[in-house]
């Protein structure tokens, strides 16, 4: 019995310690092999992104007032507070790349989660928001 149960625990750990595949940041090198899920950023990741992909789109779910203090480059302009947020989001291409973000990282956090659930495959949430972007400069 005891030889058994020694045999379970050790065989427990080791399995406990094998590596785990985490989400990480696309494969910036090779773009067709970004992974397909949803995946926080950070500000020199999103340019890298941006600087190797123009195709990229920046998704702005701020409110008006706070676009109005500024925005990342051409970013397309989608309130997160506003009723028809789902369905004006549902409208754009799913099979394009999405950087998404607001002021802090907490909206669009929520943002990428629902264009998960509508089916977008590769959406990143901008984690430092505009307000970290904007401090970078």
């Amino acid at each position: 019995m005891r030889f058994f149960l020694l045999f379970l625990l050790s065989t427990i750990m080791i399995l406990s310690c094998k590596e785990q595949k985490t989400a990480t940041a696309p494969d910036l090198q090779n773009a067709e092999n970004a992974p397909a899920f949803n995946t926080d950023i950070d500000i020199p990741t999103a340019k890298n992104m941006i600087a190797q992909s123009p195709k990229i789109v920046l998704l702005d779910v701020r409110t008006p007032e706070e676009i109005a203090l500024g925005k990342i480059g051409d970013a397309v302009e989608i309130d997160i507070t506003s009723p028809d947020f789902n369905e004006k989001v549902a409208a754009l291409d799913k099979s394009k790349e999405y950087i998404v973000y607001c002021a802090a990282g907490g909206r669009s956090a929520k943002a990428v989660h629902m264009m998960k659930e509508l089916g977008f495959d590769k959406t990143y949430n901008l984690k430092a928001g505009y307000t970290g972007w904007a401090k970078a400069q």
